[in-house]
């Protein structure tokens, strides 16, 4: 193999590339927040006495957690605005596919720990005068929370993972900056190498904040 490696070009266009990485940042922001409500939402619902309400949450789960991200965004780009009249913008559409399918995964860490907190615990509370809500609000989901931050911190990870996919939406974002330059210059495993180094640095410093918040154990289980 004669390809010559330049490394003059990654320290040429890796500015260009962190530019994307504030698309990169902001998409996993919105999709964290709304895959966290999604998840405790569902994993809620599940608790729930209400055979219906589980049966729509398992029906929730297997459909989001089961469809290719790349389908789901595509269909939820480009197919979903013919059948509704509205329109989303690529950055919608990439928020929206990766917070239903982050919500499903997270529902899942949710209820491992949601079960995981004592039924003494649960019968206290009740006893207390707390309603099932009451209960779900003040006592399970503040201790769930923090047991679930280890299997929460890998659903977040792939959710920015998956930010990658959105180039083919027109996401100005991280790989999409790269394949853009790429066309240009010819140069692909320069700029993919560029383009995994800002992902290594991004995901590196998320892993260790998430880390901190494990560290200062608010919502350590009794």
């Amino acid at each position: 193999m004669s390809y010559s490696f330049q490394f003059n070009v990654i320290t040429e266009y890796l500015p260009y590339l962190m530019e994307g990485a504030w698309f990169t940042i902001r998409i996993g922001f919105w999709s964290i927040f709304f895959s966290t409500i999604i998840g405790l939402l569902l994993a809620s619902l599940q608790m729930s006495h209400s055979k219906l309400l589980k049966f729509g949450t398992v029906i929730y789960i297997d459909i989001f957690r089961t469809i290719p991200l790349v389908v789901l965004l595509i269909w939820i780009h480009y197919v979903l605005p013919i059948f509704t009249g509205a329109s989303f913008s690529p950055e919608q559409s990439a928020i929206l596919a990766i917070s239903l399918n982050g919500g499903a995964m997270a529902s899942e860490a949710f209820r491992g720990g949601l079960q995981a907190i004592p039924l003494t615990q649960l019968q206290a509370s009740y006893s207390l005068g707390f309603s099932h809500l009451g209960t779900l609000r003040y006592v399970i989901i503040p201790q769930a929370v923090y047991s679930t931050l280890p299997p929460l911190t890998n659903v977040y990870i792939t959710n920015i993972k998956n930010i990658s996919i959105t180039m083919i939406i027109a996401v100005p974002e991280i790989m999409f900056r790269a394949q853009e330059v790429m066309v240009q210059t010819f140069r692909p495993l320069e700029l993919y190498t560029a383009a995994a180094i800002v992902y290594i640095v991004l995901i590196v410093t998320f892993s260790y904040a998430m880390r901190l918040i494990e560290k200062l154990r608010k919502w350590e289980p009794i």
